[in-house]
């Protein structure tokens, strides 16, 4: 949109070298800009990182189990992780379902104390390997 300005379009610099204004694709890291369109970006799972949340996973159920009679919603969780396990082989098939699932995990061990940071150690390591929204 031109305001009636002599100056060209802002291009990006610095960490915005891989935003690309127009078609095209990227190849570097990407910020969201004003400026941008038609941009997709793809994600590369680190090594290890499946492994890391098949981990955290296994040590929020364990914690889940040790108190499955004294809290309700213990049950409720081992459930979640039971749905979320089975898909970390392959977050991109739906990854709209696992982000569900990870919010629903994450909201009902909010009301268990023992396992809240089991719980966030577990919804970081499986959004990692999501791709972005």
């Amino acid at each position: 949109m031109n305001l009636g300005r002599n100056r060209p379009e802002p291009t990006p610099t610095g960490p915005n070298f891989g935003v690309v204004n127009g078609g095209g694709t990227i190849n570097g890291p990407v910020q969201a800009a004003a400026f941008s369109s038609n941009v997709s970006q793809t994600s590369h799972i680190a090594p290890g990182a499946i492994e890391r949340a098949q981990d955290s996973l296994a040590d929020l159920r364990q914690r889940l189990e040790a108190i499955r009679g004294q809290h309700p919603e213990a049950e409720q969780a081992l459930r979640a992780v039971d749905a979320i396990s089975p898909r970390l082989d392959s977050p991109d098939r739906d990854p709209g379902a696992l982000r569900f699932m990870l919010e629903t995990l994450t909201t009902t061990c909010a009301a268990i104390p023992s396992v809240v940071t089991a719980a966030q150690a577990a919804h970081t390591a499986v959004a990692a390997l999501l791709p972005p929204l």
